[in-house]
């Protein structure tokens, strides 16, 4: 009947086995460090935990933080090894026991690796707490491995504390993040924290150089360091980048394959757009950006490229032809070298904002190619601006070119001329004596040819000074008002220049409509007038006219003559009275912000409220 079956047609066929083919393990993960003595970049890390380890100072929670892809969750498990061997605890471990074994591929019950972007809520930490009890079935510790922890809500970090601090003596804690900065300090007092650097580019490219050779491929060392700088310091994207490139090159990897594959500019590009930028020609910057030479470039991956050259030159400024970390490769140093040293350091500096500016404002632009476009012509464009400092200089030379301006000469008090008993002691000190502060040097007298009796003491006339040598009210007029402050100038506009009249009598004439700043100035004249002779160094008599109107009769005051002598008291007391009010803070501030104006006052304001009246008896 079997046989039957097997040969019958009609029979349903047995389905084929399917192909199972080798899964592929990417490099990040084949290469990862498995013992502290393959952990590179983090010696210091390394020695500390090995030490540890050794002398049984082994903390119940540890936090590993820095950026991704320098070792935090491979140092993780090398210690959850250390701890657990069938050997240990010892900084070596076998990697040949079951245990060992067991953690390495990640089946090991005892070793917990949470994801903490994923178990974020307080029901999973309640789930934690609920197993933390009970002892490991095969290890000797039992190990929770919390990566990126800094994504617990506030409600779990508070459910974990208590455990976190006293923990069962047979449980670790080994958190892992790249924000530090987000967990409570609560929990960063409870572990000892532990902070890995980025991967230096000498020791990662050293081991892409290893992982080529046991891949059985060659590579250039130029390839190798462009990959390494893209990386920034991660060498899980390192050996991604490395991953990738092998396989997208048939047969050696060099540097043309990756620009290909990165999208990023060609160093001779590079140069060339950096050249025309010294040389300070946009339309060869715009000519190299249509090239043939940028077809396929992606422009964040260009203006990288250019702030990493900037970088350069900024580095060879400040440390000379030795500055050390440069980017650039050793067959274009000299060029950075020229074009850093025609550049300068402010030009230099002011370059490397605008392109710090430009990556930040490109991801959120859709106009990526006119971003770049105008952040390479401003830096064209840099030899034609002025710098503040050269500003200044420009304008403090400026100030010395002009003549200055006449001093007003003061009459002060007659010269009684030097002193007969001073001039002797003066000559028998052993030197000349100086001249006290702010004393009058005496001016060189020529000697008589023969010897003539002693001067006698002539008063100095006072000098009168006069508009003529002064600076006039005219010539200030702009001055004043830019100085009057806005209520004053405002009301100030309104009048016509002034005209002198006589010496040091000058006269502002208001149009009939500006009656209202007429007599606003008229109250404000003692602080024009102390302000007037601030400016010209002189007292200048100011007054005020307001012409008449055409269709009303001139005012009394305006028909009478200017009468010489005392003003009546009782106007003086209402003009002081309104400048007190003026002065007053809250009053002075609605004036200034409304431009406002006081048009009728209490003449009793300010005045102290009458006693109450006695009551009759």
């Amino acid at each position: 009947m079997a046989k039957a079956r097997d040969t019958d047609p009609s029979a349903p066929s047995e389905p084929a086995e399917p192909v199972v083919l080798s899964g592929y393990t990417v490099m990040a993960r084949r290469y990862r460090p498995q013992d502290f003595t393959t952990l590179v970049g983090q010696d210091a890390i390394s020695r500390a935990l090995s030490n540890a380890i050794r002398s049984g100072r082994i903390a119940h929670a540890y936090l590993f933080t820095g950026p991704r892809g320098v070792g935090k969750t491979s140092t993780a498990r090398i210690l959850a090894r250390c701890l657990n061997c069938e050997k240990g605890p010892t900084p070596e471990p076998c990697d040949a026991c079951n245990i060992c074994r067991a953690i390495t591929l990640g089946n090991e019950v005892d070793v917990l690796e949470i994801d903490g972007a994923s178990n974020r809520g307080i029901d999973s930490i309640r789930e934690l707490r609920s197993t933390v009890g009970y002892h490991p079935m095969h290890c000797r510790f039992k190990i929770y491995i919390i990566d990126e922890v800094h994504m617990l809500t506030d409600q779990a970090f508070n459910a974990l504390l208590k455990t976190l601090e006293e923990p069962p003596p047979h449980v670790k804690f080994i958190f892992a993040t790249t924000d530090p900065q987000q967990l409570p300090a609560t929990v960063l007092s409870r572990c000892q924290r532990f902070d890995f650097s980025a991967i230096s580019l000498g020791v990662m490219k050293t081991l892409l150089a290893d992982i080529v050779i046991r891949e059985g491929r060659r590579a250039e060392p130029e390839a190798l360091e462009l990959i390494c700088r893209q990386s920034a310091g991660s060498m899980r994207d390192a050996q991604s980048l490395l991953d990738q490139s092998l396989a997208y090159a048939e047969n050696d990897l060099t540097i043309d394959v990756v620009h290909l594959l990165l999208g990023t500019g060609d160093e001779g590009l590079v140069c060339q757009i950096a050249q025309a930028v010294v040389d300070a020609k946009p339309a060869a910057v715009l000519l190299l950006l249509d090239g043939q030479a940028a077809l396929g470039v992606s422009y964040k991956q260009l203006l990288i490229q250019l702030a990493a050259w900037w970088r350069d030159m900024m580095l060879i400024q400040v440390a000379g032809k030795d500055a050390p970390s440069l980017n650039t490769s050793p067959r274009y140093l000299e060029e950075v070298r020229g074009q850093s040293a025609r550049l300068g350091m402010e030009n230099t500096l002011v370059g490397l904002d605008l392109l710090d500016n430009a990556l930040m404002r490109l991801k959120d632009s859709p106009h990526t190619r006119l971003l770049v476009e105008i952040t390479l012509m401003r830096m064209a464009r840099l030899g034609e601006l002025l710098s503040v400092g050269q500003l200044s200089l420009a304008l403090l030379e400026s100030r010395k070119a002009q003549p200055a301006a006449p001093r007003p000469q003061l009459a002060g008090p007659a010269d009684p001329g030097p002193d007969p008993k001073k001039a002797q002691a003066g000559d028998r000190a052993d030197g000349p004596v100086a001249p006290a502060p702010h004393a009058r040097v005496p001016q060189p007298v020529l000697a008589a040819p023969e010897p003539a009796a002693p001067p006698r003491v002539v008063p100095v006339p006072q000098v009168v000074a006069t508009p003529a040598r002064l600076r006039s009210v005219v010539e200030v007029w702009p001055q004043v008002i830019e100085g009057a402050g806005k209520m004053l100038a405002a009301g100030l506009y309104s009048a016509s220049e002034p005209r002198v009249t006589g010496e040091l009598t000058a006269v502002l004439r208001f149009p009939a409509k500006a009656s209202r700043d007429h007599d606003f100035v008229q109250t404000r004249l003692a602080r024009l007038t102390e302000l007037v002779r601030e400016i010209t160094g002189q007292t200048w008599n100011l007054r005020l006219e307001l012409e008449a109107s055409s269709g009303a009769p001139p005012r009394q005051e305006e028909l009478a003559p200017p009468v010489a002598g005392p003003v009546a008291p009782v106007a003086v007391n209402l003009v002081q009275l309104r400048a007190e009010i003026e002065k007053i803070p809250l009053i002075n501030r609605a004036i200034e912000l409304f431009h406002a104006e006081i048009l009728s006052f209490d003449k009793d304001f300010g005045k102290p409220p009458p006693p109450p009246a006695e009551p009759p008896p």
